[in-house]
């Protein structure tokens, strides 16, 4: 039986050969990145998105609202059904909303989370049997909005914050269940990410830095699962948060604020709401 490297220590470019992968946001830059490369390595890849973003024809797709707990209850019991056990399950969906604080309602504030935080919850609970079954890995796409504040993101970075400390707890308590955990924090990746909600205006979607594609965050992640990393920082701007939001926190909110609003200029255009990293 395929085991992903980091469970069984196997590495190689025959690690991911078999592994049976669930990813989700799989209608996404990064998730349809990751599912493209884990196809070609070999393993058994299955996409989980909205039925929207399920490409037709693409049978390595599943439709699945991760916020409908009975729908992902569903579609772990056809994985299940099909495969037996997950080895590797990719949380990549999430949702975003641009703009400040008072800008958006406590709807939408619920809606990020709904989709970021408690959909990885319903996943990740609905998963666990065929994860232990398998000795299996979780992977979290974070952000640096998982540690550290983003200006003009609240909802976001409140969700993202949390995900992000739950799997870090969860790491010593599945470890004793043969489970481990990575967490993949990028910095922004080029196109951004589906919102909530049209932007604020005059809020348009601004970075600190460089950004990375889809497929740097895609080789980054299976690398880092290839070696067996707890954490995995993808761009140089989300190594430099890493260290000096921790070390400098004051001389970090300057330059992130300074960085952010001298690229937030324009009014930036409503965007479609959608379950995807």
């Amino acid at each position: 039986m395929a085991r992903v490297p980091g469970m069984a220590g196997r590495g190689g470019s025959g690690a991911f050969t078999g592994a049976v992968v669930v990813v989700t946001g799989a209608g996404g830059q990064i998730g349809r990145a990751l599912l493209d490369r884990l196809t070609d390595l070999g393993a058994t890849a299955i996409g989980l998105d909205l039925p929207a973003s399920c490409p037709p024809g693409d049978d390595r797709f599943l439709p699945c609202d991760l916020t409908d707990e009975g729908q992902v209850r569903s579609v772990v019991h056809e994985v299940g059904r099909r495969h037996g056990r997950i080895d590797l399950l990719v949380h990549s969906a999430g949702l975003s909303a641009i703009g400040r604080f008072e800008d958006h309602d406590l709807a939408t504030h619920r809606r990020v989370m709904d989709v970021t935080h408690f959909g990885v919850v319903a996943l990740t609970l609905a998963a666990l049997p065929l994860l232990r079954a398998a000795h299996g890995r979780l992977v979290l796409i974070g952000s640096v909005a998982g540690f550290a504040p983003v200006l003009g993101r609240p909802p976001y970075v409140a969700a993202k914050h949390a995900v992000t400390g739950l799997f870090e707890t969860l790491r010593p308590e599945l470890a004793e269940q043969g489970v481990a955990v990575t967490v993949c924090h990028p910095t922004f990746v080029t196109g951004g990410m589906s919102e909530a909600v049209g932007r604020a205006q005059g809020h348009a979607r601004a970075t600190s830095g460089e950004e990375v594609t889809a497929e740097d965050v895609a080789d980054a992640i299976l690398d880092g699962v290839a070696r067996g990393r707890e954490r995995v920082l993808v761009g140089r701007t989300a190594r430099l948060a890493w260290v000096v939001s921790r070390h400098l926190p004051g001389t970090y909110r300057r330059i992130m604020t300074r960085r952010l609003r001298s690229g937030a200029g324009g009014r930036a255009q409503p965007q479609a709401t959608g379950d995807r990293g």
